[in-house]
């Protein structure tokens, strides 16, 4: 059986960030480095399972596969974004995404029971590798829960089940006999929310293009940077929630980004400022949306920090923009 390459890369991406060489995992796989961004590459499902064991032996954590399906969100939230664009409810985003799902990892079964009372998507892996099985369902399982939220908007009543259930595992997250997503039946009827307002269509490729532009690091601060935005669902997640993924404390974190001269305060500046100048091309929005966008509270801390990064106000840089 054969897998869709782009999945192990993400599986080598996170274990990449987390301190495991690359030349390790790589050694393992028949296809060369420059082919696993191809859409339409696979490699054996032998293969998967090495590169899965290798990296599942030098990590403590045992529910890495959670935090590896928060970790690649932004990259599959490309693809996610591209099909749902095809859908006018959720029912048909959920039926183009199991039929990618059976076609790019078809050693994950996926089976859906509705009842009046909920929607339970159960899935499995029919072969012996169960402790290996654990790390690729839950992953599953993260994304499926992250991109249902997406699609049903954050008040959606989402629950997830793991027969390997712990007490540390985040929220949503329950003891159950199958590896399984259940959510209320409205939500599988319910239209697509209107994602203009969180600003998928522009910031999910340009997150793309910045996480293409990263060169291979293996300073910290790049690891930390690359989790900033492959965390994004677009918008950027906190120190709480990347150090989480990396299954460091925040202190942890900043410690070892101050050994290195910079601190996650500046990486997140960095990265919105490399936003800001993006989205100033972009005359749909306003200077309070660029704002808004960028998550500031107030307008006026926005300004602060735009004159910092720039030098001058937004309208006036924008102008210049326009005139070059």
């Amino acid at each position: 059986m054969r897998i869709l390459a782009l999945h192990l890369a993400h599986f080598m991406d996170y274990a990449r960030v987390r301190g495991i060489a690359w030349q390790d995992m790589q050694a393992l796989v028949q296809l060369p480095p420059a082919h696993f961004t191809d859409g339409l590459a696979t490699v054996e499902e032998a293969e998967v399972y090495a590169v899965l064991k290798l990296i599942d032996d030098q990590l403590t954590d045992k529910a890495w596969g959670i935090q590896c399906g928060q970790f690649i969100s932004m990259k599959l939230l490309g693809l996610i974004y591209k099909i749902s664009l095809q859908a006018t409810t959720i029912q048909e985003a959920l039926h183009y995404l199991q039929s990618y799902l059976h076609a790019a990892m078809p050693l994950v079964k996926a089976e859906t029971a509705v009842t009046a009372e909920a929607v339970t998507i159960n899935f499995s892996i029919d072969n012996r590798e169960t402790k290996l099985n654990r790390i690729i369902l839950e992953y599953a399982l993260a994304v499926v829960a992250r991109e249902l939220r997406l699609m049903a908007g954050e008040g959606a009543t989402i629950q997830l089940s793991s027969p390997c259930y712990e007490e540390n595992y985040p929220v949503l997250w329950h003891l159950g006999e199958t590896y399984s997503v259940v959510f209320e039946p409205v939500i599988l009827k319910a239209a697509l929310q209107n994602k203009s307002h969180l600003h998928v269509d522009v910031l999910v490729p340009e997150y793309l293009r910045m996480i293409g532009q990263l060169k291979p690091d293996d300073s910290f601060a790049g690891k930390v940077k690359l989790t900033l935005l492959s965390m994004s669902d677009p918008q950027l997640p906190d120190i709480q929630t990347v150090s989480g993924a990396l299954h460091l404390t925040p202190r942890t974190l900043q410690r070892r980004l101050g050994a290195e001269g910079i601190t996650f305060r500046e990486l997140l500046e960095e990265i919105k400022k490399q936003l800001c100048s993006f989205l100033l091309r972009h005359d749909r929005y306003t200077v309070a949306g660029i704002s808004d966008i960028l998550g500031y509270a107030e307008p006026a801390s926005f300004i602060h920090s735009f004159r910092k990064w720039f030098g001058d106000s937004p309208e006036r840089v924008r102008k210049g923009l326009r005139d070059q």
